[in-house]
């Protein structure tokens, strides 16, 4: 049985992503990137600017760092003048001695926020990822689903692991606009096994 390792996820992304410090002074890391992100907006910036973007950029990543269960978080600012349109966050789970049926079965349970999700497999550098793609409803009662959860699902037993990315929409329509280039970023994780030998795989 393989024991459960952090394995070693690698993600291309290009200028849109801001990659957020999840472990040193969230001040300081939002004040840098603030402005760097300026630097590459044409035109005069006041502090004001500045300030805004700061206080944006310290809430969500005080969100990305709140449940301390993700591996690597990144915000898509496509505008820097613009608002964050997705938050995505890579949080591994241990499921070592589960074989792949049991695991996936697992996982979709426990990521499915409806009887009918919609689940599609994206083929990356790190091996098959499946896509689960839930709508819900922003409030109890009636009505139709306002929002939507994506999750991409990376199954690998060679670490007795899972890698879950997930983003949340909250509107549909912004779901419909933003969920190619979250898929794109998930299209290009890969594993880097240059540090060190993997644990052995599998019997």
């Amino acid at each position: 049985m393989t024991d459960f390792v952090l394995p070693p996820i690698v993600v291309d992304y290009d200028v849109n992503w801001i990659d957020v410090d999840l472990h040193g002074d969230l001040g300081d890391w939002a004040r840098e990137t603030a402005r760097d992100i300026l630097s590459r907006v044409p035109g005069e910036h006041t502090q004001r600017d500045e300030k805004q973007m700061v206080l944006v950029l310290e809430g969500a990543g005080a969100i990305a760092r709140k449940p301390q269960d993700a591996a690597i978080a990144l915000l898509l600012i496509p505008d820097a003048t613009d608002k964050i349109r997705a938050a995505v966050r890579f949080c591994p789970v241990d499921m070592a001695g589960r074989d792949k049926d049991a695991a996936w079965a697992e996982l979709l349970r426990a990521l499915s926020t409806d009887d009918a999700p919609d689940v599609t497999e994206i083929p990356t550098p790190a091996g098959p990822c499946r896509r689960i793609r839930a709508r819900y409803a922003a409030s109890e009662g009636p009505g139709p689903p306002e929002g939507e959860h994506v999750n991409y699902v990376w199954f690998l037993p060679r670490w007795g692991a899972a890698v879950i990315m997930s983003a949340t929409f909250e509107d549909l329509t912004e779901a419909a606009r933003w969920r190619p280039a979250v898929d794109k970023l998930a299209a290009g994780v890969g594993l880097d096994l240059d540090p060190g030998p993997a644990p052995p795989a599998a019997s």
